[in-house]
């Protein structure tokens, strides 16, 4: 029997929601598991790719399936990513590759202050054993709730809808007991932090108190600062006291406990998780002004700094905003004042109050209404 060109019943999907998620919420409307849904009705008999680089073959079917456009599609996988999350999904045999993306932005430390590394095989924020998480409160809606593309990456440690802590998810499919979804609420540094990478994940770009800057650059700089706090005491110099600092304000050891180094895709999770959480404090005391850093990308977390014209003195800053209403009401104001002085003001705001009406009643009360802001009686027309 030839299947249906256009699904009858299928989901929209959620904003950073993974293909394999979608796939599997759009299986249990008809009550089907997605492996069933895969071969019996698309054609495809694996689903460890789906989230990574599916098939061209397969993208055009959900095409036809949903009415969904690819490039939608494209973006519920990792491959829909590049080169802004990642420069390639295929293993990168360069050496240059992990300094080209890892080297060339310096927030905590001086330019150039990393070690030059050379990482075989290497892929930014692929991590060697991927640990899915997933949000307590978002669990409670449901089994077939949405997934997060990035639930399996080392880049988020909170819920970007619900701000609590995202927790290892043993299985996707096996509902969690009422004792373990008790949600705990992240520290507004590593929300704001993670609403940032959000941004970056679902709009192309996220807004810095500097400046907006484009996806490929917060991650790029999120993973030097990474890096920069996992830098051996010894290449830290003048910044050693306040990475300490850092540490010593998230309650973990100096470098999560690391005696050597290693990448930070081929660190366990629990070693990933305090680098993120010491990141995120690392921004907030850049911002607040408790450390200064020595990197020139450093300046993208301080607010705009005052200008100077040629004489020294500084711009003003811009006038507030004010409503029609405001415009309206400060205008009216100054009106009454210069028609104390002016009969010429005073009559034209009386026939402003009688836009429209002649009768003695209206007349009466404008005049009763402008003598008692004091405008003089004598200045209205008789």
């Amino acid at each position: 029997m030839r299947p249906a060109a256009r699904w009858p019943l299928h989901p929209a999907p959620v904003e950073g929601e993974a293909l394999s998620s979608w796939l599997r919420r759009i299986a249990a409307c008809y009550g089907m598991d997605l492996s069933d849904l895969l071969e019996h009705d698309l054609d495809h008999r694996q689903s460890d790719d789906l989230d990574l680089a599916p098939p061209t073959a397969l993208l055009d079917r959900l095409v036809g399936r949903s009415g969904l456009d690819r490039d939608r599609l494209h973006g519920m996988t990792l491959a829909g990513l590049t080169p802004w999350l990642l420069d390639t999904l295929a293993p990168n045999p360069d050496r240059a590759a992990f300094d080209t993306y890892v080297g060339q932005l310096a927030v905590l430390l001086p330019r150039h202050a990393l070690p030059s590394r050379t990482v075989r095989t290497w892929r930014a924020w692929l991590p060697k054993q991927p640990v899915p998480r997933d949000c307590p409160r978002c669990r409670q809606a449901g089994d077939h709730h949405a997934l997060l593309l990035v639930r399996a990456l080392p880049l988020l440690l909170s819920c970007p809808v619900h701000g609590c802590w995202l927790e290892v998810d043993p299985d996707p499919l096996v509902p969690w007991a009422s004792a373990d979804v008790e949600p705990h609420p992240a520290s507004a540094a590593i929300t704001l932090m993670d609403r940032r990478t959000w941004q970056a994940l679902t709009q192309g770009a996220m807004v810095l108190p500097r400046r907006r800057v484009h996806a490929g650059l917060w991650f790029r700089l999120l993973r030097t600062l990474l890096e920069e706090l996992n830098t051996a005491p010894s290449r830290q110099r003048e910044q050693a006291l306040d990475i300490g600092a850092i540490w010593t304000r998230c309650g973990h050891p100096l470098r999560a406990g690391l005696r050597s180094w290693r990448s930070y895709e081929s660190l366990e999770w629990s070693i990933q998780r305090c680098l993120l959480e010491a990141a995120a404090v690392t921004m907030e005391m850049i911002e607040t002004g408790e450390l200064t850093a020595r990197g020139p990308e450093s300046a993208l977390f301080l607010p705009e700094p005052a200008r100077a014209d040629v004489a020294g003195w500084l711009f003003p800053q811009p006038a507030a905003v004010l409503t029609p209403w405001q415009l309206a009401w400060a205008a009216t104001k100054q009106a009454v004042a210069q028609a104390k002085h002016s009969p010429e003001v005073a009559r034209g705001l009386s026939d402003l109050i009688l836009y429209g009406r002649h009768d003695a009643n209206a007349i009466g009360e404008a005049r009763r209404l402008l003598s008692d802001v004091g405008i003089p009686v004598e200045f209205l027309s008789p």
